[in-house]
Protein backbone atom coordinates (compact mmCIF):
# COMPACT_ATOMS: atom_id res chain seq x y z
CA UNK A 1 0.00 0.00 0.00
CA UNK A 2 1.49 3.17 -0.73
CA UNK A 3 2.15 5.32 2.49
CA UNK A 4 1.21 8.87 1.38
CA UNK A 5 2.04 10.99 4.92
CA UNK A 6 -0.42 13.94 3.73
CA UNK A 7 -3.21 11.49 3.06
CA UNK A 8 -5.02 10.52 6.36
CA UNK A 9 -6.40 7.54 5.74
CA UNK A 10 -3.02 6.11 4.04
CA UNK A 11 -0.87 7.54 7.11
CA UNK A 12 -2.65 5.82 9.17
CA UNK A 13 -1.44 2.35 8.12
CA UNK A 14 2.15 4.25 8.65
CA UNK A 15 1.62 4.83 12.24
CA UNK A 16 -0.30 2.13 13.30
CA UNK A 17 -0.33 -1.30 11.03
CA UNK A 18 -3.33 -2.15 10.97
CA UNK A 19 -4.52 1.04 12.38
CA UNK A 20 -8.21 0.06 13.74
CA UNK A 21 -6.39 -3.10 15.47
CA UNK A 22 -9.70 -3.80 17.42
CA UNK A 23 -11.64 -3.66 14.53
CA UNK A 24 -9.25 -5.35 11.39
CA UNK A 25 -8.67 -8.29 14.38
CA UNK A 26 -12.37 -8.99 14.51
CA UNK A 27 -12.41 -9.45 10.96
CA UNK A 28 -9.26 -11.47 10.53
CA UNK A 29 -11.54 -13.89 13.21
CA UNK A 30 -14.37 -13.79 10.90
CA UNK A 31 -13.29 -13.81 7.53
CA UNK A 32 -12.48 -16.54 5.94
CA UNK A 33 -10.84 -17.25 2.18
CA UNK A 34 -13.54 -17.20 -0.70
CA UNK A 35 -16.02 -14.92 1.77
CA UNK A 36 -17.70 -12.28 0.52
CA UNK A 37 -16.89 -8.81 2.08
CA UNK A 38 -18.13 -5.32 0.64
CA UNK A 39 -16.23 -2.16 2.17
CA UNK A 40 -18.59 0.69 1.88
CA UNK A 41 -16.60 4.35 2.05
CA UNK A 42 -13.40 2.67 1.06
CA UNK A 43 -11.26 5.31 0.57
CA UNK A 44 -7.33 4.12 -0.34
CA UNK A 45 -8.36 0.14 0.68
CA UNK A 46 -7.28 -0.63 3.98
CA UNK A 47 -10.16 -2.28 5.20
CA UNK A 48 -10.44 -3.62 1.62
CA UNK A 49 -7.06 -5.10 1.48
CA UNK A 50 -7.25 -6.59 4.64
CA UNK A 51 -10.01 -8.26 3.96
CA UNK A 52 -8.58 -9.66 0.67
CA UNK A 53 -5.27 -10.42 3.01
CA UNK A 54 -8.10 -12.91 4.38
CA UNK A 55 -8.50 -14.21 1.38
CA UNK A 56 -12.23 -12.64 0.74
CA UNK A 57 -13.34 -11.34 -2.31
CA UNK A 58 -14.21 -7.81 -1.90
CA UNK A 59 -16.42 -5.19 -3.31
CA UNK A 60 -14.34 -1.56 -2.85
CA UNK A 61 -16.86 0.95 -2.93
CA UNK A 62 -15.81 4.37 -2.76
CA UNK A 63 -17.29 8.05 -4.47
CA UNK A 64 -14.18 9.96 -4.28
CA UNK A 65 -12.24 11.12 -7.09
CA UNK A 66 -9.04 11.25 -5.44
CA UNK A 67 -9.46 8.59 -3.17
CA UNK A 68 -10.36 6.22 -5.89
CA UNK A 69 -7.16 7.23 -7.45
CA UNK A 70 -5.55 5.97 -4.78
CA UNK A 71 -7.90 2.99 -4.20
CA UNK A 72 -7.23 1.48 -7.66
CA UNK A 73 -3.26 1.92 -7.37
CA UNK A 74 -3.29 0.11 -3.69
CA UNK A 75 -5.37 -2.89 -5.29
CA UNK A 76 -2.65 -3.05 -8.39
CA UNK A 77 0.14 -3.44 -5.97
CA UNK A 78 -1.51 -6.67 -4.43
CA UNK A 79 -3.05 -9.60 -6.18
CA UNK A 80 -6.22 -10.08 -3.83
CA UNK A 81 -9.74 -10.06 -5.75
CA UNK A 82 -10.56 -6.95 -5.48
CA UNK A 83 -13.57 -5.07 -7.52
CA UNK A 84 -13.58 -1.31 -7.27
CA UNK A 85 -17.07 0.28 -8.03
CA UNK A 86 -16.65 4.26 -8.42
CA UNK A 87 -19.66 5.46 -7.12
CA UNK A 88 -21.74 6.50 -3.78
CA UNK A 89 -24.38 4.37 -1.74
CA UNK A 90 -28.05 5.39 -0.61
CA UNK A 91 -31.32 4.55 -0.05
CA UNK A 92 -32.00 4.33 -4.12
CA UNK A 93 -29.93 4.87 -7.30
CA UNK A 94 -29.45 8.42 -8.39
CA UNK A 95 -27.30 11.30 -8.09
CA UNK A 96 -25.73 13.20 -5.22
CA UNK A 97 -23.22 15.84 -4.04
CA UNK A 98 -20.10 14.80 -2.51
CA UNK A 99 -18.34 17.28 -0.96
CA UNK A 100 -14.71 17.87 -1.55
CA UNK A 101 -11.54 18.76 0.07
CA UNK A 102 -11.94 17.13 3.69
CA UNK A 103 -9.82 14.13 2.48
CA UNK A 104 -11.16 11.10 4.54
CA UNK A 105 -14.20 13.13 5.59
CA UNK A 106 -16.02 13.97 2.27
CA UNK A 107 -19.94 13.44 2.66
CA UNK A 108 -22.69 13.19 0.95
CA UNK A 109 -24.19 16.85 0.88
CA UNK A 110 -28.33 16.77 0.86
CA UNK A 111 -29.13 20.51 1.44
CA UNK A 112 -30.68 22.67 -1.71
CA UNK A 113 -28.04 23.79 -4.40
CA UNK A 114 -25.18 22.03 -2.00
CA UNK A 115 -21.53 22.69 -3.59
CA UNK A 116 -19.44 19.93 -4.63
CA UNK A 117 -18.84 16.66 -6.82
CA UNK A 118 -22.07 15.03 -8.27
CA UNK A 119 -21.10 11.34 -7.90
CA UNK A 120 -23.60 8.44 -9.43
CA UNK A 121 -25.47 6.43 -5.95
CA UNK A 122 -26.33 3.33 -6.13
CA UNK A 123 -28.18 0.96 -3.29
CA UNK A 124 -26.03 -2.26 -1.93
CA UNK A 125 -29.36 -3.99 -2.72
CA UNK A 126 -28.43 -3.79 -6.51
CA UNK A 127 -24.84 -4.08 -5.32
CA UNK A 128 -25.44 -7.79 -3.49
CA UNK A 129 -27.75 -8.57 -6.11
CA UNK A 130 -28.87 -11.95 -4.95
CA UNK A 131 -25.34 -12.76 -3.16
CA UNK A 132 -24.58 -13.35 0.49
CA UNK A 133 -22.30 -11.16 2.10
CA UNK A 134 -20.08 -12.40 5.52
CA UNK A 135 -19.06 -8.47 5.73
CA UNK A 136 -20.06 -5.07 5.37
CA UNK A 137 -17.94 -2.43 6.61
CA UNK A 138 -20.21 1.17 6.38
CA UNK A 139 -17.94 4.32 6.78
CA UNK A 140 -19.98 6.89 4.84
CA UNK A 141 -19.53 10.04 7.64
CA UNK A 142 -23.04 10.03 8.52
CA UNK A 143 -25.41 8.94 5.75
CA UNK A 144 -24.49 5.04 7.28
CA UNK A 145 -28.83 5.06 8.10
CA UNK A 146 -29.15 5.54 3.78
CA UNK A 147 -26.93 2.99 3.29
CA UNK A 148 -28.83 0.74 5.55
CA UNK A 149 -32.39 1.77 3.96
CA UNK A 150 -30.78 0.63 0.04
CA UNK A 151 -30.06 -2.72 1.70
CA UNK A 152 -33.40 -3.76 3.03
CA UNK A 153 -33.91 -6.54 0.60
CA UNK A 154 -30.72 -8.04 2.04
CA UNK A 155 -31.24 -7.40 5.57
CA UNK A 156 -34.62 -9.06 5.87
CA UNK A 157 -33.29 -12.22 3.49
CA UNK A 158 -30.44 -12.65 6.24
CA UNK A 159 -27.90 -12.09 3.66
CA UNK A 160 -25.42 -9.78 5.22
CA UNK A 161 -23.97 -11.94 8.43
CA UNK A 162 -22.38 -8.80 10.07
CA UNK A 163 -21.54 -5.56 9.90
CA UNK A 164 -19.46 -2.65 11.18
CA UNK A 165 -20.59 0.96 10.80
CA UNK A 166 -19.19 4.69 12.01
CA UNK A 167 -20.96 5.13 15.09
CA UNK A 168 -19.85 8.85 15.33
CA UNK A 169 -21.73 12.45 15.62
CA UNK A 170 -21.57 13.33 11.87
CA UNK A 171 -25.32 11.89 11.20
CA UNK A 172 -26.10 14.81 13.35
CA UNK A 173 -24.72 16.89 10.08
CA UNK A 174 -25.74 14.80 7.44
CA UNK A 175 -29.13 13.77 8.26
CA UNK A 176 -30.46 15.60 11.17
CA UNK A 177 -30.71 12.35 13.22
CA UNK A 178 -28.16 10.67 16.07
CA UNK A 179 -27.76 6.95 15.28
CA UNK A 180 -30.93 5.85 17.33
CA UNK A 181 -32.67 4.61 13.77
CA UNK A 182 -29.68 2.70 12.58
CA UNK A 183 -29.54 0.65 15.73
CA UNK A 184 -33.68 0.39 15.21
CA UNK A 185 -33.26 -0.87 11.69
CA UNK A 186 -30.78 -3.24 12.13
CA UNK A 187 -32.58 -4.34 15.49
CA UNK A 188 -35.67 -4.97 13.89
CA UNK A 189 -34.06 -7.28 11.68
CA UNK A 190 -32.63 -9.45 14.31
CA UNK A 191 -28.68 -8.25 14.59
CA UNK A 192 -26.88 -8.03 18.12
CA UNK A 193 -24.50 -5.15 19.28
CA UNK A 194 -20.69 -5.42 20.29
CA UNK A 195 -17.64 -4.18 19.71
CA UNK A 196 -14.18 -6.21 19.55
CA UNK A 197 -11.54 -6.27 22.18
CA UNK A 198 -7.60 -6.18 21.44
CA UNK A 199 -7.78 -9.79 20.46
CA UNK A 200 -10.78 -9.50 17.65
CA UNK A 201 -13.58 -10.75 20.28
CA UNK A 202 -16.89 -9.18 20.01
CA UNK A 203 -18.44 -8.14 23.00
CA UNK A 204 -21.83 -7.59 23.90
CA UNK A 205 -22.17 -3.29 23.96
CA UNK A 206 -24.69 -0.92 24.80
CA UNK A 207 -26.30 1.38 21.71
CA UNK A 208 -26.91 4.38 23.44
CA UNK A 209 -25.31 7.79 22.32
CA UNK A 210 -22.19 8.06 20.03
CA UNK A 211 -18.44 7.18 20.63
CA UNK A 212 -15.58 7.18 18.14
CA UNK A 213 -15.04 3.38 18.25
CA UNK A 214 -17.34 1.96 15.43
CA UNK A 215 -20.03 -0.64 15.93
CA UNK A 216 -20.59 -4.16 15.13
CA UNK A 217 -23.93 -5.73 14.00
CA UNK A 218 -23.95 -9.43 13.84
CA UNK A 219 -26.69 -12.16 13.21
CA UNK A 220 -26.90 -14.42 16.43
CA UNK A 221 -25.35 -17.25 13.95
CA UNK A 222 -22.08 -15.27 13.63
CA UNK A 223 -21.12 -14.66 17.47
Amino acid sequence: MWAELHCAAASKVVYANPPDWNEMQAWRRILRPGDLFVDVGSNVGAYALWAGDCGAEVIAIEPSPEAVRRLHANVRLNEFAITVRECGLADHPGQCTLSTGEDTTNHLRLEPGAVGDTIEVDTLDNILGSRFAVGVKIDVEGAERLVLDGARRALEQRRIGVLQIEWNARSRSVLGEDRGPVAAILAGYGYQFARPDHLGVLRDTEVSGVSSRDMFAVLPEYR
